[in-house]
């Protein structure tokens, strides 16, 4: 008897799950052969912010807005786990996940643990959100996934294997090596295809592939990859069980009820599961039972599926059961199935023949600079934050900022995609993220120069000192500075790109002698320029660290730069040196000048009149020539290279579609031809401006509309300053505003574009190299992603623009570079948003308030087609890593000497793209290489990296190769320092190290290891 009664307990145990009226049999069969093998794979898809703001989601407030709240979904989940040991779930976003883990009792986390062990609760991607993959750059890209996999690691030393990109617009190559292969993933799926694309992979079984986009790496690193059959990542139709959300019925199995409908339901599942078999290869499909914040009632769920399990099972054609995505795969591979391939992205995407998905490539473009910049300014405040040494590299300070950058990296955050309310959040969180960053830069600069200065044991030789011996001392000289500050703390402006400093603007007006320093984050020496407001009719001298004279330059502002008080400040201009991955001092005087000095020149500035019939600037390389009469350029040189052709720069005003089918909108972009930005006949207003630093051309497009063109001296490049918006609309037509580069290039129907700052992707107009293209959106179907970069090239020449920021572009004629910099829009384009996207300088949008302005700075190179690549991916790294500045109140200047973290040579095409302190003793370290194979014949090469270079005043104990985001171990590298790293190759390193012994330190190692430079 005994035995009997444990064998019926055994078997109660494996088979059936408890339940009020009957039970039901959820135990996984062994897959079986001939028919179709059903994989459910229970998930919520769960934005990083949207219609409502991050923490509105999570703790669940907003009901007006959308019924969610991520906590209380995972709460749910977790609980409903338990009761089950057959039912699995897959998790996404590390932002909610980490929060709920947080705020979980002892309890819920051991019951968490417990169901990760048993792969009840697995993870997929698991990054911080699930990035966005056109607007992205890599960087941010590899930083928000770290964060994310170091938070699995840490918390259940659990390490994910599947990507699962749903909810992005459009896929990039970088996103199928890098955040693929590079992560160790071993499959991906992704959610959105082409509509023409998506018909044609069903109708081929193509739906599964080998995915290998990237022009390097090529089949190496190919990933097997889904695209959802249905677009989306919905479940079947009507076996949603979700009832905030969907209207289907509930599995009622209760045969005395008259809505019994378990015969129906089985019967319709079964028709799905057949109709999704004959859209891939293979007797194994996945059905996603989930969807956009879902599962807050997972006993719903659960419920309803438990017994369409059981009931199924009883169906001989289909084989059901509680999956996850890696036992989805596994069982793929194992089948032996053999697979298409890809070896192009997916972009652009249309989800109809005048839906597509290319205007979030520019919308909101302050956001994605601000996005773009504070990914940048990260990587500084790291490697300060190490050069500090010790007492700072195990701090949380910078946890703020890594946190906004990693979520603003959502797919519907730097898109450009949510409500306005949402993407003011997260220009907040990256305001008090960089605030912290900005006070340990400050402290650190601080910290640093002040130890250089006292590491000398007293010895002032050659020191000046601007205040001369009187009875007035240093302090008092000091207070006549009002609204400064007097304990030498150093300050940072960041409006400098509006020529806005507070405080360097006060300083010259008070003649207040200061002290710049200025960091490069970059791993090569850097040649650059700075400039500073300051106080009409100043005048003023440079110094560098070592008290010699530095030219410098005085311009006037364009009044478009600040509106009602351009009068009053003047640009103050200088040529700095910044060694590699390190800072320079430079000193600005506004009195007590000494006699070697030269003073700033001040540029000479005129009208250009109409008369003229060609006026030229240029810097002794680039020369830009325009024509007096139209006020436009007509010609550009380089010297260097001995390129000279016929060019041109225009505006494009794009007619928003409104209320005629399909409108333009955050998301889409649907022009109606373009509008007449001038006149027949109009003139454009023409400044020219002449110095001995650099020259520019003014024009004035419209009263909203300005481009300044600027030639540096022994620059081998332009840079183009634009300033547009209010962009009017009382025509109650909204509008999208591109810039053209016209030129003589070759170009024909091809042009480059960049994959999230990596590799340059060959671009065909009105082609798709994987099916034809009916062209029904000629100028909208030809936008694709920009993040850095736009180039056309013939056999003679290269031409390309590199961004500030990211935005979508194309090349519709030979010889054209097309990008879009800003978008005003009346209309909503119904994916979802719900809102019109009209910015206004006041961050409202139902209010009396301007429209938003937009400045920034883009470069244009033109070079010969073999140098082209390697000087376009130079001014690329200055773009992607502006200087950081900073400045403080002196009364005396001290020597000092510029100062690199790097001791000797380092590679031209290795970017050090990752340093950051793990702990006191360890570092983490990724290698990036800058050029794709073949790109350039003298950078497209293997390169040799000393990690002992990066590490001045260490010594190296041992080095750990790591996966991508740092989450498995690649192996140990013993006996030598030195790596190799490939064309577009990435590595990470863990790096351990000791303080090197007195013998092999430098003795001009400081603060950590930051060595002098020279």
């Amino acid at each position: 008897m005994l035995m009997m009664a444990l064998v019926v307990l055994v078997l109660a145990l494996v088979s059936v799950v408890s339940c009020d009226s009957q039970c039901y049999n959820t135990t996984p069969k062994n897959r079986e052969s001939g028919v179709i093998n059903v994989h459910l794979v229970c998930h919520t898809h769960d934005d990083v912010g949207w219609l409502k703001n991050v923490d509105e989601y999570f703790v669940g407030s907003q009901q007006n807005i959308y019924k969610a709240g991520v906590g209380y979904i995972i709460d749910s989940v977790v609980q409903n786990l338990q009761d089950n040991p057959d039912r699995k779930f897959v998790y996404v976003e590390m932002a909610f996940f980490s929060r709920w883990w947080n705020e979980a009792s002892d309890a819920k986390r051991e019951a968490a643990r417990t169901l990760v062990k048993n792969k009840q609760l697995t993870f997929a991607n698991g990054g911080w959100c699930m990035h966005d993959e056109a607007a992205a750059h890599f960087v941010g890209m590899v930083d928000q996934t770290t964060r994310g996999h170091r938070f699995l690691l840490d918390t259940f030393g659990y390490v994910p294997r599947t990507g699962w990109q749903l909810d992005p617009f459009g896929h990039s190559a970088t996103q199928a090596y890098l955040f693929g292969h590079d992560l160790g993933f071993d499959a991906m799926v992704l959610g959105r295809s082409d509509h023409v694309d998506l018909e044609k992979r069903k109708l081929e079984k193509s739906m599964e592939m080998l995915w290998s986009p990237s022009p390097t790496f090529g089949k190496s690193k190919a990933i097997l990859t889904q695209i959802r059959p249905d677009g989306n990542y919905q479940p079947p139709p009507c076996f949603c069980f979700d009832f905030n959300a969907c209207a289907c019925d509930p599995i009622q199995d209760d045969t005395s009820l008259e809505d019994y409908n378990v015969d129906q339901k089985v019967e319709e599942f079964v028709q799905q599961a057949i109709l999704y078999n004959d859209t891939i290869r293979g007797d194994d499909i996945m059905f996603l039972m989930g969807s956009d914040f879902q599962w807050e009632n997972a006993n719903i769920w659960y419920k309803n599926l438990d017994k369409l399990i059981h009931y199924a099972n009883k169906d001989p054609r289909v084989n059901v059961f509680y999956s996850s995505p890696e036992d989805y795969f596994a069982a793929k591979r194992a089948s032996g199935v053999e697979f298409p391939t890809k070896s192009d992205d997916f972009f652009p995407y249309s989800d109809g023949w005048n839906g597509y998905w290319t205007g979030y490539f520019t919308s909101r473009p302050s956001q994605k600079r601000y996005a773009f910049l504070m990914t940048s300014y990260l990587q500084s405040a790291r490697q300060i934050q190490y050069f500090m040494g010790s007492s700072l590299r195990e701090s949380d300070v910078l946890d703020e900022l890594e946190n906004a950058v990693s979520i603003v990296l959502h797919h519907d955050a730097i898109t450009g995609t949510a409500k306005q309310a949402v993407a003011d959040d997260y220009a907040k969180r990256l305001y008090k993220g960089g605030e912290g960053a900005a006070s340990l830069l400050n402290q650190g600069f601080k910290e640093i120069i002040d130890s250089k200065v006292r590491g000398r044991g007293g010895d002032d030789d050659g020191v000046i000192r601007p205040v001369e011996e009187s009875s007035v001392n240093d302090g008092d000289v000091l207070q006549r500075a009002e609204g400064l500050d007097l304990d030498n703390d150093f300050v940072q402006c960041p409006l400098l790109n509006i020529s806005t400093c507070a405080f360097t603007e006060t300083s010259s007006r008070s003649k207040q002698n200061m002290q710049v320093v200025v960091y490069n984050n970059l791993a090569q020496a850097r040649d650059d320029f700075v400039h500073l407001p300051i106080g009409k009719e100043s005048s003023v001298a440079v110094f560098d660290g070592a008290m010699n004279p530095v030219a410098s330059q005085i311009t006037g502002l364009d009044p478009s730069v600040r509106p009602g008080s351009s009068e009053d400040v003047e640009d103050l201009g200088f040529a700095v040196q910044i060694p590699p991955k390190g800072l320079a001092v430079y000193y600005v005087l506004f009195q007590n000048i000494p006699q070697n000095a030269t003073l700033a020149q001040r540029s000479k500035t005129r009208a250009v009149s109409p008369n003229e019939a060609s006026i030229k600037i240029s810097d002794g390389n680039i020369g830009l020539t325009f024509d007096g009469s139209s006020g436009l350029m007509r010609g550009m040189e380089n010297q260097k290279y001995g390129i000279q052709m016929e060019s041109s720069i225009d505006f494009l005003v794009y007619n928003s579609s409104n209320g005629q089918g399909q409108n333009s909108g955050a998301y889409i972009f649907r022009p109606e031809g373009t509008l007449p930005l001038l006149n027949r006949g109009d003139k454009l207003n023409l400044t020219v401006v002449e110095g001995p630093l650099f020259s520019e051309m003014r024009q004035t497009f419209a009263p909203w509309l300005h481009l300044s063109t600027r030639v540096y001296g022994n620059r081998d490049w332009a840079e183009l300053m634009w300033r547009v918006g209010p962009i009017p609309f009382a025509d109650n037509l909204g509008k999208e505003i591109s810039m053209r580069v016209s030129s003589s290039v070759s170009s024909g129907d091809e042009f480059y574009t960049d994959s999230n700052g990596r590799d340059m992707l060959k671009r065909v107009v009105n082609y798709r190299p994987t099916w034809y293209l009916q062209v029904s959106e000629p100028v909208a179907g030809n936008y694709y992603p920009l993040t850095a970069a736009l180039a056309i090239h013939d056999d003679k020449s290269e031409m390309a623009v590199l961004l500030d920021r990211a935005c979508g572009g194309t090349s519709l004629n030979s010889g054209d570079l097309e990008f879009m910099v800003h978008r005003r829009i009346l209309a909503d384009d119904a994916r979802g948003v719900g809102e019109a996207l009209n910015e206004t300088e006041c961050g409202c949008r139902d209010c009396h308030c301007a429209g938003l302005r937009v400045a920034g700075t883009t470069g244009l190179v033109l070079a010969s087609a073999t140098d082209g690549p390697g000087l376009r991916r130079q001014v690329q790294a200055r773009k992607e890593s502006p200087l950081v500045t900073a400045f403080r109140a002196i009364t005396s200047m001290d020597r000092v000497s510029p100062l690199s973290g790097i001791q000797g040579k380092f590679p031209d095409n290795v970017s050090v793209m990752t340093f950051h302190a793990q702990d006191a003793a360890s570092i983490l370290i990724r290698l990036a290489h800058m050029y794709q194979a073949m790109e350039s014949s003298s950078h497209s090469r293997t390169a040799k990296v000393d990690l002992q270079s990066l590490l001045p005043g260490k010594q190296i104990t041992e080095i750990h190769e790591k996966s991508l985001s740092a989450n498995q171990d690649l192996g140990s590298i013993t006996g030598t320092t030195v790596v190799s790293v490939d064309p577009m190759q990435i590595r990470t390193f863990v790096v351990k190290h000791k303080p090197a012994s007195s013998s092999s330190s430098s003795s001009s190692s400081l603060a950590g290891g930051l060595a002098a430079a020279f």
